[in-house]
């Protein structure tokens, strides 16, 4: 085994800084859950196809089709770009027309002027591409759809991004996770640094967790309208062996046992390097869990790949003289 101690310290960190992300993940994608940010990204992004235009926008999210799949008393956090489509070309035309009726379609006789933009000159647009892919009207509706999905995403990462610093900062300061203090625990206390590495151990052999998640994600390159909601609650949970090791390396009880000894000038440049240290993790944990997760695999597969080989030929003994040399 190749445990330099130095590696070990860098999986002990690379570990600590997944587990502080996992936590800010999880605290994310509650709060999202609770304030429905999702389904109000998604309906923004909507309102914004249709031109602002209020009363279409309405009668769109009260279509049976729309309003399915909303649950309880917030809107939908996703909608399928066949349901968008079929539900926009039923209001379009009106209850009068087929909602497939082309020449009602492109008359938009169900919709109003309202609106900060010219609804129908868009739709008008999208109905005029000629792409070989989008041969239909419904098959045009949808790929106009689905471009715009993919600018909500952007705007959810953006956000979930914003959320994700704060959430570094309120975590990396209630735990005092300082990264200089866990750099010094690992380095000098060997139990402590074997117990972590036992737990990256198992936390690298587990599912690798989610990216910053989006509201839809298209799998298949060849199939672009086919797209499918994220589940965002795939990410593990923190277990008692891992809360507990996070425990022994951040906590403020040493810190303020400390404090209470030192002098004013000491005091405030051990709370200068402290600010250092959370700066750096927030920095780090920032950058998410998914790249501590494949950094941590990266240093666990050094450690276990042996010596270099370059130094195995140096305990080898020496080639033996011949006798008439």
């Amino acid at each position: 085994m190749f445990g330099l101690p130095i590696l070990e310290v860098a999986i002990g960190l690379s570990f600590v800084y997944l587990l502080l992300a996992l936590i800010c993940s999880t605290i994310n994608e509650t709060i999202a859950g609770i304030t429905s940010r999702r389904a109000k990204l998604l309906e923004k992004g909507i309102n914004s196809l249709l031109g602002d235009n209020p009363g279409l926008k309405q009668k769109l999210f009260a279509h049976p089709l729309i309003a399915s799949l909303a649950s309880g008393s917030s809107g939908p956090s996703y909608i399928p770009s066949s349901k968008f489509a079929l539900a926009l070309m039923d209001v379009v035309t009106g209850p009068e027309k087929a909602p497939n009726d082309p020449a009602a379609l492109r008359a938009a006789a169900g919709i109003t002027s309202e609106g900060k933009h010219n609804f129908r000159q868009t739709l008008t647009a999208v109905l005029a591409d000629e792409r070989d892919h989008v041969r239909t009207d419904q098959a045009k509706i949808e790929d106009w759809y689905n471009d715009a999905m993919a600018r909500v995403s952007g705007w959810y990462k953006r956000n979930t991004l914003i959320w994700i610093w704060a959430l570094a900062a309120i975590v990396t300061f209630a735990l005092n996770a300082d990264t200089f203090t866990i750099f010094r625990v690992l380095w000098t206390n060997q139990g402590v640094r074997s117990a972590v590495i036992e737990s990256a151990k198992a936390r690298a052999q587990a599912p690798r967790p989610e990216e910053l998640v989006p509201l839809v994600e298209y799998s298949e390159q060849d199939k672009p309208k086919e797209a499918a909601p994220v589940d965002p609650q795939s990410n593990a949970v923190l277990n008692d062996r891992e809360r507990a090791e996070l425990g022994q390396l951040t906590s403020w009880n040493s810190d303020i046992a400390k404090w209470k000894k030192m002098k004013t000038g000491d005091l405030v440049g051990d709370l200068l390097l402290h600010l250092l240290g959370w700066l750096f993790t927030i920095a780090a944990v920032s950058l998410g869990a998914p790249f501590w997760f494949d950094l941590l695999n990266k240093f666990m597969n050094m450690r276990n790949s042996g010596p270099p080989t370059g130094q195995a030929s140096n305990s080898a003994p020496p080639a033996s003289t011949p006798a008439n040399a």
